[in-house]
């Protein structure tokens, strides 16, 4: 190869797009304004793999493995209550994916979300009663729960 070639072929690979960037919010040759095109995401096909199921399930098992800490006498009331309001966050996922229509999905997330309410106050009742509970540990958990099914519902919206 020529040097003149070497040059050109050097030139016309970086001009040429890198399919390794990022080009969404670069609007499309045929798009006509508006907001840029997003690259259509990967279609899930279970509850199992949405982030914010697995992130709740996790809240779940941990709330299961304090719960035993509470006092015998709270075993029957505040602790199953604390394990109802667990289970019942990623079982609204799970049943809202499953549904048709975007107002349909956020109405069972929304569920979760009130769900998840619940449990954050179990965790500050248990705190204020000096339970022995990891307080920081499952209030961050359930705050990023919480801050990833907000913004679910928002983009059912959308």
């Amino acid at each position: 190869m020529t040097r003149e070639n070497e040059d050109h072929e050097l030139d016309t690979h970086l001009d040429a797009p890198n399919e390794h960037e990022d080009h969404r919010d670069e609007p499309h040759p045929d798009d006509r304004g508006g907001r840029p095109q997003r690259e259509p995401r990967e279609r899930l096909d279970s509850f199992e793999k949405m982030k914010v199921w697995q992130e709740s399930h996790q809240l779940v098992l941990r709330v299961f493995a304090v719960t035993p800490r509470l006092p015998e006498s709270q075993q029957a009331g505040l602790a199953l209550q604390m394990e109802q309001s667990a289970v019942n966050v990623p079982r609204s996922i799970a049943e809202g994916f499953k549904r048709r229509g975007p107002r349909n999905k956020a109405h069972f997330y929304n569920i979760a979300q009130s769900d998840l309410e619940g449990l954050r106050y179990y965790l500050i009742l248990c705190r204020d009663l000096g339970f022995d509970i990891d307080f920081d540990d499952l209030a961050c958990r359930a705050e990023q729960v919480s801050r990833m099914l907000d913004g679910l519902v928002r983009s059912m919206y959308r």
